[in-house]
């Protein structure tokens, strides 16, 4: 799934006679003066002696190709609270947002010697994955204009002109510098002003582009009050509202909260594993830095049924073949939903000779993930419920998704979602649920479903029926029910 959200030092005086780390830290001339020029129109010796700063941000966050729909893009709300202690490298970020199928509440901090996450839904924290300060709290120096000065000063020795452009119709000039655990970041800088208006990188995932305007000063320090992010041509983050703070920042943050405890032991997920979960049905996946991706493959006798269509389809279709000892081929390939990160092993399932089961509003998105539009013979568009084999498909509304594929294996007893709900822990402590978790139990009991083993496309865990029924009756409808400041 969509997720979740996802998002240091002294600088220079005006004038390169002031500079912090001396002029023999500066890659030359120009990079000198332009370094000065911003670190001035951002308060000079009030931005190099910062100490802390807090960013309270409102965003609105698109979901090209996530949405309930698959007609067009759609947002949902986004709060978040974060906190750094420049000094220290600590961080505290906090982030809340209720929308159509998730209820999210969490803060990754600084606690100690680690960082931890807490998720206020659960009441528990976890040792987070990220292993250092610039891995886990990097993103807030990426979205606030006035770190990414703050930043430029310190990395000052990595930093390179590098020429001009003419954005919004004033001339600015273009510095590229190097910050810890990112690819090279442009910062383009108003020529008169010395204001970042814009941040390029290129990563991964293509061309990312960060927009500040609308600059303001608190406290002597210069900030962007309004922010915009994209991936490619495609809108992300908009923020609604903007407002920092500077030296504000207590130590008292930086600690789990009171009443918080630590997780129970989660279900591994670092191997490739295919599981048996009944006669016929194996579960085959991986965890990983991004998001877990798991495949059903249901025995249908001289072949295969596969149901789930995250990236690395046939990586997880091979180790099935050597866990089973048999190479029967895929069939069909089960379209759960139109969501795009469902559909990264569709390339996959087109070059395996499946022939796609899909709801009709998934067949587009479905043809542009497989590179070409499946021929009309291997293409079956999902008209309410029907069978194949050993299983039966029921066309679902969610409030995770319009037209949703469920698959059941009435034989099994097992029924197949993604993004509903996964189960994490070990044993039969129940993973908090969301409102996508009560709208899926529904529509089973509604069509009389006799489920014992609820699989996930996100998770390893073949989650018993009657530890799902207890996450949805534990689910508490209360957007906030922490009280915390941010649900305000």
């Amino acid at each position: 799934m969509n997720h979740p959200f996802r998002y240091a030092a002294a600088a220079f005086a005006s004038g390169a006679a002031a500079l912090a780390f001396g002029a023999d830290a500066l890659a030359g001339e120009a990079e000198d003066a332009l370094i000065a020029k911003v670190v001035s129109a951002y308060g000079g010796d009030r931005l190099r002696n910062m100490k802390s700063i807090r960013i309270n941000d409102v965003y609105k966050n698109a979901f090209p190709g996530q949405g309930y729909t698959s007609g067009y893009v759609e947002f949902t709300p986004l709060s978040q609270d974060a906190r750094i202690d420049l000094a220290g490298e600590r961080g505290s970020v906090e982030g809340w947002s209720a929308n159509w199928n998730f209820d999210t509440h969490t803060r990754q901090l600084s606690a100690g010697e680690e960082i931890v996450t807490v998720n206020y839904r659960d009441g528990t924290y976890q040792h987070a994955t990220a292993p250092d300060f610039f891995s886990a709290f990097g993103i807030v120096y990426r979205v606030s204009d006035t770190l990414l000065a703050y930043q430029l000063a310190k990395s000052a020795q990595t930093a390179k002109a590098a020429g001009e452009e003419n954005y919004l119709g004033r001339p600015h000039k273009l510095i590229t510098f190097e910050m810890p655990q990112s690819p090279p970041l442009t910062l383009h800088v108003d020529a008169e002003s010395g204001v970042i208006s814009k941040m390029t990188r290129e990563t991964a995932f293509g061309a990312l582009t960060y927009l500040f305007s609308d600059h303001k000063t608190v406290g002597g320090v210069g900030y962007a009050s309004s922010f915009e992010f994209f991936i490619g041509k495609d809108p992300n983050i908009i923020t609604t509202s903007r407002n920092i703070s500077v030296n504000t920042v207590r130590s008292n943050v930086f600690s789990v909260d009171r009443g918080i405890v630590e997780e129970p032991a989660r279900v591994s997920q670092s191997e490739m594993t295919v599981d048996e979960i009944a006669e016929g049905v194996h579960l085959a996946g991986v965890g990983g830095a991004g998001a877990a991706a798991y495949t059903a493959f249901i025995d249908a006798g001289d072949h295969v049924i596969a149901v789930g269509g995250y990236a690395g389809l046939k990586a997880r279709y091979d180790a099935y073949k050597d866990a089973v000892g048999h190479s029967k081929p895929i069939r069909y390939q089960i379209v759960t939903h139109h969501h795009t990160d469902h559909l990264g092993g569709m390339a996959d399932a087109l070059a395996l000779g499946a022939t796609f089961v899909s709801p009709a509003n998934a067949v587009e998105n479905v043809s542009v993930a497989a590179g070409e539009t499946p021929p009309a013979d291997r293409l079956i568009v999902l008209d309410g419920e029907m069978t194949l084999g050993p299983v039966k498909i029921y066309d679902i509304a969610t409030s995770h998704a319009e037209s949703y594929a469920l698959v059941y294996a009435p034989g099994a007893k097992v029924a197949f979602q993604a993004d509903h709900y996964t189960g994490n822990y070990e044993g039969d402590t129940p993973t908090s649920a969301g409102v996508g978790a009560v709208t899926l139990k529904k529509a089973i009991d509604d069509l009389g479903l006799d489920v014992d083993i609820l699989l996930s496309a996100h998770g390893r865990k073949a989650v018993p029926w009657a530890e799902f029924e207890t996450a949805v009756e534990n689910y508490d409808a209360s957007p906030c029910p922490s009280g915390r400041a941010i649900c305000g």
